[in-house]
């Protein structure tokens, strides 16, 4: 009779040992089937040219060296529609665009290819004319098909020539006229461009002008800025 006992016990530990061991097994189951798995993190994707940019001040003008180097380890080839490979965006300072040169020029219409070996380079120099005095963006960039290569950033221009608007007030002498500009009436000399563009003007009108400074301190207007 005791060992019927024993035998009777023994066995119910074992079956409540494997219905344990079961319900333990689907639980752990059903948390990992349950559990949101993470999501993968995206590898970086590697950049397969780096640009950048110089600019000089020179003749009232901004002279720019544009610079595009392979860095994908491998052979990179730009497909470009036309002659302007490269092309540029002036801002001013707020962000307003005040000119891009694929506006200013036609380019011709040819098909080429420029194949870049690793670490390998493309330059381009260009000329960025009437940009007087202040604070600009410039952002330049590839017209290729598989690159832009873009660039930008925050450059000041302050060798040129200064831009101003006032009232014209009269003419004082044949090299002489007087400004308001910013509620200050000023004189300022005329150069021989100048001095041929002032002949339409008439008193009070609000006009637009480029001026420098010569070494006697006085103000010099280079031109007149007429709409077209």
């Amino acid at each position: 009779m005791n060992n019927k006992k024993w035998l009777w016990a023994a066995g119910s530990v074992l079956v409540f040992g494997l219905l344990t061991g079961c319900g333990t097994a689907s639980n752990t189951n059903e948390n990992r089937s349950g559990a949101k798995a993470e999501a993968p993190k995206k590898s970086e994707v590697t950049a397969k040219v780096s640009s950048t940019f110089e600019t000089i001040e020179e003749n009232n003008s901004i002279k720019v060296n544009y610079l595009v180097k392979n860095t994908s380890g491998e052979t990179q080839n730009l497909s470009f529609t036309n002659g302007l490979k490269v092309d540029f965006i002036l801002y001013d300072d707020q962000g307003k665009k005040l000119r891009q040169l694929s506006d200013e020029v036609v380019s011709t219409q040819a098909l080429e290819e420029v194949t870049l070996g690793k670490d390998e380079e493309f330059s381009k120099e260009f000329i960025i004319e009437d940009v007087y005095n202040g604070k600009y963006i410039l952002e330049v960039f590839l017209t290729a098909k598989e690159e832009e290569a873009k660039v930008s950033r925050h450059i000041t221009v302050e060798k040129s020539l200064t831009k101003a608007s006032g009232a014209y007030i009269g003419q004082i002498d044949p090299h002489t006229v007087e400004l308001k500009v910013d509620g200050t009436e000023t004189a300022y000399q005329l150069s021989e461009e100048a001095a041929n563009q002032i002949a339409s003007f008439k008193k009070d009108a609000q006009v637009t002008f480029v001026y420098k400074e010569n070494d006697k301190g006085q103000k010099v207007i280079d031109k007149f800025l007429l709409e077209q």
